[in-house]
């Protein structure tokens, strides 16, 4: 029987407490990866605080 390898998910795009993008650069990805990670970061960041300020301020 063959054993099943853990895979370790790498954390490529973060926000620091500033909210400011931060990547992650000894991750193994190429830059345009990266930079599509980075945008779509922002843009689910983006719409999850919109949809938050919608449910409490409605």
């Amino acid at each position: 029987m063959e054993t099943a390898k853990a895979i370790e998910l790498e954390e490529s795009v973060s926000f620091d407490h500033d909210g400011n993008v931060v990547v992650n650069k000894e991750c193994n990805m190429s830059k345009k990866l990266i930079a599509r990670r980075a945008i779509e970061a922002h843009l689910e960041r983006k719409r999850l605080e919109k949809d938050l300020e919608a449910y409490y301020f409605e």
